[in-house]
């Protein structure tokens, strides 16, 4: 019969004693290096959270934002605080003890307590992610003030001395280093959770272990001297291997490892088996037998099916979300009516492309149109005739403008047009093209007119509000001199609406 030596389990007993105690020291805290260790850990969480807090403020979701903070600190015991401070100074959102605990932050600069990550948006950084930690382990023991490495040498050597003599005191009065009997070697294979097969050079059983027997549902003396091939086990088609590893294992003197093995069952399923096929061999190098081990993968193999379902069903899922958010997306920047975009739309587009336009020192106009005496046609023909008033003059200037022009409903009857790239001049001309557009319109029978204002980034408009309050300007007072006509922007026209409102 085959088994480890005494000298062999000793080796093994003592490498897995002193794995155990450096494993101990590990979760004291006394390896050298943790300060460091600590660095890198605190530097990849700040990164994490910052590519997450970003996010949060592109969507401006405020709500969003706190969560991060306060889940973070509560997740995250090392961690005490979190806030966001835009370039001005002023926090945004934070943690209740985030004041406190920023205190003792150094101007300008990260510590290894409180870190400050820069949060950059289109290339530019609009704000400052701060996050404070509890202060880092040092190499210096806190109570004894030695390095750690020392106090690791007495740890290992103290706990080793005890554990070693202890082990080969329990070893040397359980083992006989002159004799492995049989009985000993089938004790220990009966405790491997893995069934265990001890064949000769002939392929017959010599030793199978109880875990082996429980899964062919057979006792031993119907096993021994039977070929491990004739007790109905088939190889899995799936994979490359053409004869039984321990066969191989016998022929070549060579381990086999990992060969899925088959075996049917009275349940109709086949149970599924990893084996692993060592070679005994004898001191001329000669194959005297093998040891095969059987690996139950069964449940494995049903859960990793099922999470593969998982996976398959949760991607459709995803596709399906990702479908419907660019739907909800689609209808939360779009006016039901007239299918342009609403205000809301229209100023998150505005803001960037005027920014980017300001820049770049790019050409930059818009426009606002207005429905002349649109109240008389709904007090005259109804609102559902005012509402496809309002849906042809919607058509008019999208079927006008050019494909990279936004024309969005401002409100009632007025409507603002982005012309990103055009001249005042160029502006001037697609405006007159849709007042030509509209008055030629005939809606069941309702014709109208429309007025409309136009200005450019040349006009001096700081903002993208001031440029869409010069349109507005320029649109009043094409109001107010005639209507069903096309005014550019001038200085002064603020004082007109002025006036007219006073």
């Amino acid at each position: 019969m085959f088994g480890f030596t005494p000298a062999v389990r000793l080796s093994l007993g003592l490498v897995v004693l002193t794995v155990s105690i450096l494993i101990l020291a590990q979760a004291l805290g006394l390896t050298p290096g943790a300060e460091r260790q600590q660095l890198d850990v605190r530097k990849r969480l700040t990164e994490t959270l910052a590519g997450q807090v970003t996010v949060a403020i592109m969507r401006g979701d405020d709500l969003l934002l706190q969560y991060l903070l306060e889940s973070t600190v509560e997740r995250n015991p090392e961690i005490e605080s979190a806030a966001v401070r835009r370039n001005d100074g002023i926090v945004v959102s934070q943690t209740k003890l985030h004041p406190q605990k920023w205190t003792k932050a150094t101007p300008h600069e990260s510590t290894p307590t409180h870190v400050r990550f820069p949060l950059m948006i289109n290339g530019a950084k609009r704000a400052e992610f701060e996050i404070t930690f509890e202060p880092l382990m040092s190499d210096q023991h806190p109570i004894f003030g030695i390095p750690t490495f020392v106090l690791l040498v007495i740890f290992v050597s103290l706990s080793g001395f005890v554990g070693f003599w202890y082990y080969i005191k329990r070893a040397l009065k359980h083992l006989d280093p002159s004799a492995v009997v049989p009985a000993r070697v089938r004790n220990a294979l009966n405790i491997l959770a893995e069934g265990v097969l001890i064949l000769d050079r002939r392929e017959q059983i010599v030793l199978a272990n109880t875990s082996l027997m429980d899964h062919l549902k057979r006792n031993e003396q119907s096993l021994i001297g039977k070929k491990a091939s004739n007790l109905g086990w088939f190889l899995d088609p799936k994979q490359e291997a053409r004869d039984y590893p321990w066969l191989t294992a016998i022929s070549t003197g060579i381990k086999q490892t990992g060969v899925r093995v088959l075996l049917p069952t009275s349940e109709e399923k086949d149970k599924i088996f990893h084996v692993n096929a060592v070679p005994i061999l004898d001191a001329k190098g000669t194959s005297q037998g093998t040891i095969a081990v059987f690996e139950d993968i069964t449940e494995l193999e049903t859960k990793s099916r099922l999470l593969e379902d998982m996976i398959q069903q949760l991607a459709a899922t995803q596709v399906a979300i990702e479908s419907k958010n660019k739907e909800l997306t689609y209808l939360a920047t779009r006016d039901p009516l007239t299918n342009c975009f609403n205000r809301r739309a229209l100023y998150e587009h505005l803001d960037g492309k005027f920014d980017g336009a300001r820049t770049s020192d790019a050409e930059f106009s818009c426009i606002m149109a207005d429905i002349d005496f649109f109240k008389k046609v709904n007090d005259t023909y109804g609102h559902a005739a005012g509402d496809e008033v309002i849906k042809m003059a919607a058509n008019s200037l999208r079927e006008v403008v050019r494909d990279m022009d936004m024309v969005a409903r401002f409100g009632g009857e007025e409507f603002c047009v982005i012309l990103p790239g055009a001249p005042l001049e160029q502006a001037q001309m697609i405006a007159e093209r849709c007042r030509e557009k509209i008055a030629g319109r005939d809606t069941n029978g309702i014709k109208v007119t429309g007025s409309f204002g136009v200005t450019s980034i040349r006009m001096g408009a700081g903002s993208a509000t001031q440029l869409i309050q010069q349109a507005d300007e320029a649109l009043y007072f094409s109001k107010q001199h005639g209507r069903n006509k096309v005014t550019c922007w001038a200085p002064g026209m603020e004082s007109l609406i002025a006036k007219t409102q006073h």
